[in-house]
């Protein structure tokens, strides 16, 4: 087994791990908002055990986590990483069920575009939500959900100037 495999099987087994902590303590009642009239509310979905420790997202009923492209960090309502979801619905329909339930969970609409890959951002107390949703190729729609801390814009640290570069010649001399 070379350096590579040996380090791609050690993240697998870590992830294997973080899941199987998680999801004894995930049968709590879900403490998030009530479900909708539609019945794809995310806490019809919250009977996945996989989602319970995730209450401070909106995730579609019947939605199941590919653990291979998960990755997250924390619990609760202060993970980061990416959360791979993957749904029976359209992403026509999976596009709106974000765009109508993250508000349910104070998240705030940043920005949002709807196409071949559609990108929905949100932000929520010191951390943006960026949800990327496409078609698969048997019907359904792959989710990915990536949270991260908001980082404050940077200044430069130089100024901007509009002379030009001057070129510099070296001396061969």
């Amino acid at each position: 087994m070379n350096h590579a495999e040996n380090r791609k099987l050690t993240a697998r087994v870590y992830l294997a791990a973080f899941i199987a902590v998680f999801a004894v303590p995930s049968c709590t009642p879900h403490d998030g908002p009530p479900p909708s009239d539609t019945g794809t509310s995310a806490a019809g979905a919250r009977n996945n055990v996989g989602f319970a420790q995730f209450p401070d997202i909106a995730v579609p009923a019947g939605a199941t986590m590919d653990v291979e492209r998960s990755l997250v960090l924390g619990a609760r309502e202060a993970w980061i990483g990416r959360l791979s979801i993957n749904t029976s619905q359209s992403p026509t329909v999976s596009y709106d069920f974000f765009l109508r339930e993250m508000p349910k969970y104070r998240w705030e609409e940043i920005t949002t575009v709807r196409s071949e890959i559609s990108v929905l951002t949100f932000s929520r107390d010191g951390r943006v939500a960026t949800i990327q949703i496409r078609k698969k190729t048997l019907g359904g729609s792959k989710i990915d959900v990536t949270v991260s801390p908001r980082g404050a814009p940077q200044s430069p640290s130089l100024p901007l100037s509009s002379a030009p570069a001057k070129e510099i010649t070296p001396n061969l001399k």
